[in-house]
């Protein structure tokens, strides 16, 4: 029997993406805002939906498991979507793209990482995979007239292909030597069970843009529209740390886990970091300093530690709250003419604009872990963590990278503040769930970081 309680939030995002679906069918360009702001409430809708669902609880013969840190996940996985759906009306305007299929695309992705937050079965966690990836194939794409957009999506497609190969492979080889497509504990090592986690591995990895599965994120993160490239840089990452942190229970045990993990994450934090001041596109900077958090976040996957995994789960969720404000500034200045977001378009911008200079140095102090800022309680209590599980060197490595990092930031912001432009653009019009996102997205950063319990003391295991 199916238990419709357990699925009400996902019943939610389906029945609106459906309505929107409909009514889309029957607008035309000129009711674009309209169905964008009522999509952007389909996910709050999901949201207050969390609060009726009777959890822990299964349904669908146990491939669907509530409980309360899927659903602490999926609250801020939907309150990260419907800000993205917010703020980037304005900007598709602006760029002649009012395509109003946008609408319930992102909700589609949304409701497919929704799933995956829940999946205890490998057969629904690749539908779950596919159904969030191939939304975000057709968003990367969606830009009128635009090359390096149709470009980004192509290139996401191809090597998104490759990673769900390796994911269905992976699972091929779990079944072969587990008997079950469940997740469960298995604690003989053979060679198909080690093949299985690796390619599973790798297959998330891919998804998370960690070195050497990285290569899409910085044309897909550059080529995409803005809003979109904040979406992908936070929604995705947010769900599939939630579901790595799952799967630690499972996989952590074999002696391969924690080499592969290790490895990814070295190389991500070094490669990133010193391959990010090479970089004069801001926007392209940020993929790379996405690249570079994806080796910090494997750090806290290492070894099965709920203390590190806290952290981890703190850490990765105010990086998306300041890495979402990050692109929405950033698509707020693009919508100017002639804006390319090459480092030296940002030469003067505080003496234009003041607000949204300040506000993407709030960005970047947090980003490099500047107190009061929660990324610095986020990275606190993950070197804490591995200080705490004897794993010394990884701490010092996560310790040198940052620092390593805080120099790109940096000669942005010098840029910004201290430098004198030579091109003068129109003024950027900031809309309304532009300044909406970037003021609620401030307020948080700083709020978790001066009280950081708020969230903390909410992920529970």
């Amino acid at each position: 029997m199916v238990n419709w309680n357990a699925l009400l939030p996902e019943l939610v995002l389906s029945l609106g993406a459906l309505t929107l679906f409909i009514l889309e069918l029957f607008s035309s360009r000129r009711h674009f805002r309209l169905l964008v702001l009522l999509s952007a409430f389909v996910p709050l809708l999901a949201f207050l939906s969390l609060l009726f669902v009777e959890y822990p609880a299964r349904t669908f013969f146990n491939t669907f498991e509530v409980n309360g840190l899927s659903l602490l996940a999926k609250a801020l996985l939907y309150l990260l979507t419907s800000l993205v759906l917010f703020s980037l009306y304005d900007y598709y305007e602006a760029k002649g793209s009012p395509y109003t299929e946008l609408s319930y695309l992102s909700l589609l992705s949304t409701l497919g990482l929704s799933i995956l937050l829940s999946s205890t079965n490998l057969i629904s966690l690749f539908l779950a995979l596919e159904l969030s990836s191939i939304g975000m194939y057709v968003l990367v794409s969606v830009l009128k007239e635009d090359y390096p957009s149709k470009e980004a999506g192509f290139k996401y497609l191809i090597i998104g292909s490759a990673g769900t190969g390796m994911f269905a492979l992976g699972s091929a080889f779990y079944y072969a030597s587990v008997g079950s497509f469940y997740l469960k504990e298995y604690r003989d090592e053979n060679t198909l069970f080690s093949l299985a986690l690796f390619l599973i591995l790798s297959a998330l990895a891919l998804k998370v843009s960690a070195v050497p599965y990285h290569f899409w994120t910085p044309d897909a993160y550059e080529g995409a529209p803005t809003p979109i490239t904040g979406y992908l840089a936070t929604a995705p990452k947010l769900a599939l740390y939630f579901l790595l942190v799952n799967l630690i229970n499972y996989f952590s045990h074999a002696k391969q886990w924690f080499i592969l993990v290790s490895v990814l994450s070295i190389l991500s934090m070094f490669y990133a970091n010193f391959t990010a001041y090479a970089q004069r596109s801001v926007k392209r900077l940020l993929a790379y300093s996405s690249i570079a958090h994806a080796g910090y976040f494997l750090l806290g996957l290492t070894v099965a530690k709920p203390e590190l995994q806290k952290a981890l789960l703190f850490y990765v969720s105010v990086y998306s709250l300041a890495t979402l404000g990050s692109f929405v500034v950033l698509s707020a200045l693009e919508k100017r003419e002639g804006f390319t977001h090459h480092i030296l378009d940002y030469r003067g911008l505080f003496k234009e604009h003041p607000v949204l200079s300040v506000s993407l140095a709030l960005f970047f102090f947090a980003l490099i872990g500047i107190p009061p800022m929660a990324l610095f309680v986020g990275k606190l209590t993950l070197f804490m963590g591995l200080v705490n599980a004897t794993l010394l060197p990884l701490a010092l490595a996560f310790a040198v990278a940052s620092l390593i990092s805080a120099g790109y930031y940096l000669r942005v912001l010098v840029a910004v503040f201290l430098e004198e432009g030579e091109r003068k653009y129109t003024p950027a019009k900031v809309s309304g769930g532009e300044a909406f996102t970037v003021l609620l997205c401030s307020l948080l950063v700083l709020l978790l970081g001066l009280f950081p319990n708020l969230l903390y003391d909410l992920i529970k295991f």
